[in-house]
């Protein structure tokens, strides 16, 4: 963008903004995302219901300074609001009126030849790793984001980012949004691309520390001290791909010691000289529940700060005390045009334990209810890329309630799902 021949586009102008010293440029960027929805027996028919639907707004805005090679600041404001909901917005996710989403310094400490062999950014950020079920940008109305610093290393063909952050609060207010006090985040997550020809193509290894002050999970509330020690492989031969994750938790809720555990495998083939391109996945997942309200250890697994929406596009099943069978089939009707039909199965890995949403907030209690099968999910995207910066979503899901939830109380009642996306970025 430095070259004005090589702009194309309005906003390509807005990439790059020489400044009064050489090396020191500017850089623009935004986010506009208009989003409707309606449910039809929200949870399942708990709480409050809305058969008009409502409507979500994000906008965000960003610049990035760039003050030679070795320092960036980076500051991005967002406003998330919903209007015409029943029952008003949802607690962190639906409502910021205006805040600083991200805000920090980057500074290249040791350069090297061809990326910084050790860098550090100091201040409010976003964090992403993985397949996004343990760290992972909370792609809703409001996203998460954190207050603190990551090191960069660059050790051989190893990337290691050493962690330490507490996540920021989400207030509906203007510049409201203060530091969570109440939970800190600290760890370690190495990865290394495989570039020579291989089956293998990247492995990561992380571990991750967590420390809230109240944590509730059906066995009851405590103070939760909690490690995570994991492996992520990614693997690619010709039109098949795979990844392999394990992880390992251990720690102290309260009194009691912590012993959880999750594995999941991703499959997919890839047609792409077949018409309409199709791609076929299948994953398994398992996670530990707990086996007894009364016993000493706690064996629900923590998904940490995951992706918002994990298993599919709405409010439901996370991955905690969860058992998940998810088929998955794309289509690409044009270069422009993709459609996505997902299918997901879920039981209880534990009957003592209840089921859990993906951020780990427990929805329904179990002890007592000793039906495993607690239903699925199907879900349909017809997503359209109308151009460069403009992307139009169209959503429908159905939730067939299983034997859990039809035994649980409030008894679970089928849901069903409906929205309509604009994202327009530049």
């Amino acid at each position: 963008m430095q070259d004005p021949s090589q702009r194309e586009d309005l906003w390509d102008p807005l990439k790059y903004i020489p400044l009064a010293r050489k090396g020191w440029y500017l850089t623009l960027a935004g986010e506009i995302r208009p989003f409707f929805e309606i449910y039809h027996n929200y949870n399942w028919g708990a709480g409050p219901q809305d058969g008009k639907g409502y409507y979500l707004q994000r906008i965000m805005g960003s610049t990035d300074l760039h003050l030679g090679d070795r320092t960036r600041v980076f500051v991005e404001l967002q406003s998330g609001g919903v209007f015409g909901r029943n029952g008003g917005p949802r607690p962190s996710q639906d409502k910021d009126t205006l805040d600083v989403s991200q805000a920090f310094t980057g500074l290249t400490v040791i350069p090297g030849d061809h990326r910084p062999k050790l860098e550090l950014k100091l201040g409010r950020q976003e964090l992403n790793y993985g397949e996004g079920s343990l760290l992972a940008i909370r792609e809703l109305n409001v996203r998460r984001t954190f207050d603190g610093v990551k090191s960069t290393i660059g050790l051989g063909d190893w990337k290691i980012d050493l962690l330490a952050f507490r996540p920021a609060l989400i207030n509906p207010g203007v510049f409201d949004d203060g530091i969570d006090s109440s939970q800190a985040l600290w760890g370690a997550w190495a990865s290394r691309p495989i570039k020579k020809r291989s089956f293998w193509r990247q492995a990561d290894v992380y571990y991750l520390g967590l420390d809230r002050k109240q944590a509730r999970f059906e066995q009851g509330t405590a103070r939760e001290l909690r490690h995570t020690v994991g492996v992520l492989l990614h693997a690619q031969q010709g039109a098949f791909s795979m990844f392999t994750e394990a992880d390992l938790q251990f720690g102290s809720f309260g009194a009691d010691n912590i012993r959880a555990w999750k594995y999941a495998q991703s499959l997919s083939w890839s047609f792409r000289d077949r018409p309409l391109r199709p791609a076929v996945s299948l994953l398994g997942a398992i996670s530990s529940g707990n086996t007894s309200a009364a016993s000493a250890v706690l064996q629900t697994f923590n998904p940490l700060f995951p992706r918002g929406l994990y298993y599919g596009y709405i409010d439901s099943t996370g991955s905690p005390n969860a058992t998940v069978l998810h088929p998955e089939l794309s289509l690409t009707i044009s270069p422009t045009v993709s459609i996505l039909a997902t299918h997901f199965s879920f039981w209880r890995t534990s009957a003592a334990d209840g089921i859990y949403s993906q951020p780990g907030f427990l929805l329904r209690a179990g002890n007592g209810n000793q039906s495993r099968y607690v239903g699925s999910l199907q879900d349909l995207a017809i997503r359209w890329r109308a151009d460069r910066h403009t992307t139009f979503e169209a959503l429908a899901t159905y939730y067939e309630a299983g034997a859990f939830l039809h035994e649980s109380s409030p008894p679970g009642k089928n849901l069903s799902y409906f929205s309509l996306k604009m994202n327009y970025r530049f």
